[in-house]
């Protein structure tokens, strides 16, 4: 936990001083909504769905070109929410909060953009039950590992674009009674702001 507190540290001291140097550059803000298919628990067969928010804010770092459509270096924070009212019909559902932070390099495709992204960060497991030693805890914080890409196009309104498609591997290591590890999947369509 304290390794992870000093990498959240660091990774926000470091994207406060490259946005601070880089005030004059646009900022982006995404709202999506988001769909996970999750491991179940040990004992349980198969994944179970789960819905959800998440958002981000990505700082422009770094543009490769002169141009305003050329490839692109930023720093993002990412936040999502997702819920499962039932763990594939156990009577107690879960609540996955995931908080990470990373480069994304986005480039143009056509009229659209193309971004992948490697982020680093927490998630926090609750309203659900944790094997914990000898004891089941409703909560749980572990590492995660969030690594992804999605397809942008830009929208007719006044610095906006579709986020048309945002999909993403995340590996959690919450406890389960077994490998103590997660693996997965989330999809996510929103709406994206450009700010000047």
């Amino acid at each position: 936990m304290r390794k992870i507190a000093i990498l959240l540290a660091v990774t926000l001291t470091s994207v406060a001083v490259c946005s601070a140097q880089s005030r004059a550059m646009p900022a982006t803000a995404n709202l999506r909504f988001s769909e996970q298919i999750s491991n179940a628990p040990a004992g349980a067969c198969g994944c179970f769905p789960m819905e959800g928010l998440a958002g981000d804010m990505a700082w422009n770092l770094y543009r490769f070109d002169a141009k305003k459509h050329s490839a692109l270096l930023s720093g993002v924070a990412d936040l999502s929410v997702e819920h499962a009212g039932s763990v594939n019909g156990a009577p107690y559902g879960l609540t996955l909060t995931t908080l990470a932070f990373g480069p994304r390099y986005q480039m143009p495709i056509r009229k659209a953009d193309m971004f992948v992204q490697a982020l680093l960060g927490f998630t926090h497991g609750s309203n659900s039950q944790f094997p914990v030693g000898a004891t089941l805890q409703s909560s749980a914080t572990s590492f995660a590992a969030d690594l992804g890409g999605g397809i942008e196009y830009p929208l007719k309104w006044h610095h906006t674009s579709l986020r048309i498609i945002q999909a993403e591997y995340t590996r959690t290591d919450l406890p389960n009674n077994s490998s103590n590890w997660q693996s997965n999947l989330r999809l996510g369509t929103g709406i994206t702001f450009h700010f000047r």
